[in-house]
């Protein structure tokens, strides 16, 4: 009588694998196949064709290069975590997929998913690997397609690095964490200097101190944005508080020298739902584009309206923008003004449509100038 085994064979993902002459003859097939020579030659990335058992069965060039190899025969039959060098791949009875650890693994998830389905699925995994003396995490975003090849159907798993990306996101979110706590202390210190001997130093100081916490938080707010994940907490919000904090927030502000801002004040009742943190920062992008645009003496006019049951806000300026730049003047990086700038009016559409869920535009002709708008919901 056979005895039974010391434990299962897989802990998540099947663990049988092809037996090694039909693992050979499709490897052999896809080796010689156009098609697929055309796949692996144009697809960017690590690329790697897999079979239903997740094994691997070619590889692009630069996936041999980036593990060293002249050819794919070495890593002929392994799963990806095992041609990779994860040090989990071993972890789970049938190699790689097949232990607990497996069962947060983005690109084993992406498999099964993609094979459930017979559609494109995709992931994101961090691979735990070794790197001469010491232990590296490398992230991934993984795409996996499942393509009919003969009597087979293949599996085009792609590989995308994002470890620099995901490195400077994370020492993003550390310098503002940290400038935050720093500047917090600048206040506080601000302040009493303010009472104890008030001057119009320690309320420059209290100023600027204050001014650089709104750029941090603006920053903050642009990545979070861009990510997806800053969502407009709406509240009845004054139109004339949001006119007081323009008017405080340009009153010594560089752009405003030797120009005149005008702001159209509106009934005290008049008020309206938004989110007055997003709303505001898109409308001092406004404001300074206008002034930044506009020459000495000019007058810089901001006003609200209630067309129907659109409230919109309106910043006008005497300046023409030409057709040729119009099309582009929402795209980042582009602008008149130089390298490392454009992101005033990139930021406008972000927040105002893609954040407050209204419609951001302007007009522009030599007779009437320039006009920015955004309308609300």
């Amino acid at each position: 009588m056979d005895s039974e085994p010391s434990g299962p064979a897989t802990y998540f993902a099947p663990a049988e694998r092809a037996e090694s002459w039909n693992l050979a003859r499709i490897a052999e097939s896809i080796i010689a196949d156009p098609v697929m020579q055309t796949v692996l030659q144009a697809t960017g990335g690590l690329l790697m064709v897999l079979n239903k058992h997740r094994q691997v069965l070619a590889g692009n060039r630069e996936l041999l290069d980036a593990l060293g190899l002249k050819s794919g025969e070495p890593i002929i039959g392994l799963r990806p975590g095992e041609a990779l060098g994860c040090i989990h791949a071993q972890a789970g009875p049938g190699g790689c997929g097949t232990s607990t650890r497996c069962q947060h693994c983005g690109a084993v998830l992406a498999i099964l998913s993609a094979q459930a389905m017979q559609q494109t699925s995709t992931g994101e995994c961090t691979l735990a690997h070794r790197r001469e003396d010491r232990v590296v995490c490398s992230q991934y975003q993984v795409k996996i397609t499942p393509l009919p090849f003969g009597q087979e159907t293949v599996l085009v798993c792609v590989l995308h690095d994002i470890t620099g990306m995901h490195r400077r996101e994370l020492l993003e979110m550390v310098f503002l964490h940290d400038t935050r706590n720093l500047l917090a202390g600048l206040q506080g210190w601000a302040a009493q200097m303010r009472e104890e001997t008030p001057s119009e130093a320690a309320r420059n100081v209290g100023r600027l101190a204050e001014e650089i916490i709104r750029e941090i938080e603006s920053h903050d707010m642009l990545l979070r944005a861009e990510s997806g994940f800053l969502h407009a907490r709406s509240h009845p919000v004054s139109v004339n508080r949001i006119f007081d904090e323009i008017e405080t927030f340009f009153r010594n502000h560089p752009c405003r020298r030797d120009k005149a801002l005008r702001i159209d004040r509106v009934a005290d009742s008049e008020t309206l739902n938004t989110d007055k943190a997003l709303l505001l920062r898109v409308l001092t992008n406004m404001v300074i584009n206008a002034l930044e645009a506009s020459p000495a003496k000019s007058e810089i006019r901001v006003w609200f309206e209630r067309s129907g049951l659109h409230p919109s806000f309106h910043v006008h300026n005497p300046g023409t923008i030409p057709p040729s730049l119009a099309a582009h003047i929402f795209q980042p990086h582009f602008s008149r003004k130089g390298r490392g700038r454009g992101f005033g009016t990139y930021a406008m559409r972000l927040l105002g449509e893609n954040c407050l869920g209204g419609r951001v535009g302007f007009t522009s002709d030599v007779v009437a100038g320039t006009r920015f708008f955004i309308e609300l919901p």
